[in-house]
């Protein structure tokens, strides 16, 4: 018999070398014991070396639930991103619970920028905070309300949506000014075209105003009360005369790409482009004035018409406008 603690040859209940007891070698050899094997007695089945080295290789490993090792760099957080006020540190999240609604609130790393959603909107921040007051982007955006994705476009270096359309209203101007941006054919214009001619600008329920002089005034010096029911006024009758714009028709205005055509109930006006003198912009009106009329003509309502442009794929809608209108002139008449 082999003893299964020492492996020498024994006889009997206890190993003669060790002194163990023989009547446990039926039990399994425990780890770590190397019995010799005999051609008397075989030598029993042991698990492979490398499966204990397995399973303490898999004890090790961290379960998911843990930090990784200090060798790893830490997994950054879901919200992280750049911050828009220094646009070099990270923003990590956190948030408040109240009473009506949970805040969300981000915070930079590296200049301390704070920015939170006080309205229980995830998607609208407010920049409160920064360490940093002299930079650039806290003189811009202090106290701004923006939505994630105009915070993430300032801070990759772009811009707000206003200031977005902004920019891209004052190029859209300077394309049309220049006659390089298309204008479309446009519909329904009551005026007959010549060949060759298309109208851009249809805008009707314009009203065509003029200035007319108004005289007004009154007599000076004193009154002398003569009898019940009679005053004489000694002095003489002083006048005093200014100019009142006085509405004058109604109608369509048509911008063409040779004329601007009014067509009204009681007027009617066609001006070649090339006689226009001077084009006056306003808010809701426009003010011409061309060769031949002394007056100035006005049209108003200018500003109940739309004006649909595209920039980079971005479309916008803006009033009409006499600078619009002005600068629609200008590129047409820029064309060779």
């Amino acid at each position: 018999m082999i003893c299964p603690h020492c492996g020498a040859e024994a006889a009997g209940n206890f190993c003669s070398n060790c002194g163990a007891r023989l009547e446990a070698a039926a039990r399994p050899v425990a780890q770590g014991c190397t019995p010799q094997a005999t051609e008397a007695s075989p030598a029993p089945v042991y698990p492979p070396p490398s499966a204990p080295l397995a399973a303490s290789s898999a004890a090790t490993q961290a379960p998911p639930d843990m930090p990784p090792s200090p060798q790893a760099p830490p997994a950054a957080p879901p919200s992280a991103a750049l911050c828009p006020v220094c646009r070099a540190g990270t923003l990590a999240s956190s948030e408040h619970k109240g009473l009506l609604h949970t805040s969300h609130e981000v915070t930079c790393s590296r200049c301390g920028a704070v920015l939170i959603d006080h309205g229980g909107q995830p998607q609208r921040f407010e920049l409160t905070e920064t360490r940093d007051r002299a930079a650039a982007n806290w003189q811009r955006y202090k106290h701004a309300t923006l939505t994630v994705a105009e915070w993430q476009r300032i801070a990759a270096g772009g811009l707000s949506d206003t200031e977005q359309a902004e920019t891209d209203l004052a190029e859209a101007m300077s394309e049309l000014r220049a006659d390089r941006i298309r204008l479309e054919a446009a519909t329904g214009s009551p005026i007959l075209l010549h060949a060759g001619e298309q109208a851009v600008f249809v805008l009707p329920n314009l009203s065509l105003h003029e200035p007319r002089s108004v005289t007004r005034g009154a007599y000076g010096g004193p009154s002398i009360h003569v009898a019940k029911g009679l005053t004489l006024r000694v002095g003489g009758f002083q006048a005093q005369s200014h100019e009142e714009l006085k509405a004058i028709d109604s109608g369509v205005l048509v911008l063409t790409t040779k004329r601007l055509c009014f067509a009204g109930r009681l007027r009617s006006i066609e001006v070649p482009l090339a006689k226009l003198i001077s084009v006056d912009p306003y808010a809701d009106a426009v003010a011409i004035r061309r060769s031949g009329k002394e007056k100035t003509e006005f049209f108003f309502g200018l500003d109940h018409h739309l004006y649909r442009f595209t920039i980079e794929g971005r479309s916008y809608t803006e009033p009409m406008s006499g600078l619009i209108l002005k600068y629609a002139i200008e590129g047409l008449l820029a064309r060779p």
